[in-house]
């Protein structure tokens, strides 16, 4: 997974994914930060985000403790004006000694509607974070599910406008857009981008995710030039499809099965397969697995 990458840097080494190794991967492929790294690695080979972008968000969190303030450590999308969603693994710890720092020690909060993840836009606190009850830390066939989604509840409702949900899971051959920050050095290493950064690319069959082990409810996106793409903690952010002049959410980054950023193509959580959930988790009604 693609989250916590300024925790252990050394782990960016150790990510060259098999069938039997994703547990692990869900730690290390997309989970190693750059050093002296204050954000995750970002989309390699994107440029500074334009257009109306008031629905991405920064998930941050303080972790006093460990010298942690305002610590960006992923993407989010703001689709209800009291709720984002990003990926399962962001706000979860992995299974066994990981190291890094547990989840129970940070306070999660949010920057809402600005391309720079220090300052501008909304900030709003994390008061409840509701993971899919079929949320597991690792990926074993494409019928095992991996369901990494989550959805967090902000202590107030911001003013920034949310983006629309897609209407049905984008589909090989179609064109999105995806966001995050981070660095953006081919290596997962370098300083930081503090304007969000977007890369076009495309959805691919699944038979090409394969070697990451692409489930049902995940779509995967192409590496342009066999270069380009999210590296190490790009985790959660969105994957945008421009619908009749309309942005709309079709998934948010969960992993790939390259050693570097942008190798190759990367699988995304299916943002509309999960509408139901969502909805649902929004107007409060008990999640079933």
């Amino acid at each position: 997974m693609y989250a916590q990458t300024q925790e252990k840097v050394e782990m960016l080494r150790k990510t060259v994914l098999t069938a039997t190794a994703l547990a692990a991967v869900a730690v290390t492929a997309l989970a190693t930060p750059a050093a002296n790294a204050s954000a995750q690695p970002n989309l390699v080979g994107g440029h500074e985000a334009t257009g109306n972008t008031s629905w991405m968000a920064s998930l941050q969190y303080d972790a006093p403790a460990y010298g942690r303030v305002a610590w960006h450590t992923c993407g989010a999308a703001l689709l209800f004006r009291s709720w984002v969603v990003t990926n399962a693994h962001c706000v979860t710890d992995p299974p066994g000694d990981a190291g890094g720092i547990p989840t129970a020690a940070k306070s999660f909060s949010v920057r809402v509607g600005s391309k720079d993840r220090r300052q501008g836009g909304e900030t709003a606190k994390v008061v409840k974070i509701v993971v899919h009850p079929g949320w597991q830390w690792s990926a074993g066939a494409p019928e095992q599910p991996v369901d990494d989604v989550a959805l967090l509840q902000l202590d107030h409702a911001v003013t920034e406008q949310p983006i629309q949900l897609g209407g049905r899971a984008a589909r090989p051959g179609e064109r999105v857009t995806l966001y995050g920050w981070g660095v953006d050095q081919p290596d997962g290493g370098g300083s930081l981008p503090l304007k969000l950064q977007q890369l076009e690319t495309k959805v691919l069959p699944p038979l090409k995710c394969a070697d990451a082990q692409q489930s049902v409810a995940e779509i995967c996106t192409s590496n342009p030039h066999g270069t380009d793409g999210p590296g190490p903690g790009d985790s959660g952010g969105p994957a945008v499809a421009l619908v009749r002049g309309v942005p709309q959410l079709v998934g948010t980054c969960s992993r790939a099965a390259a050693r570097y950023p942008g190798e190759k193509p990367t699988v995304y959580t299916s943002s509309p397969d999960f509408r139901g959930w969502l909805y649902d988790t929004a107007r409060g009604v008990p999640a079933t697995s």
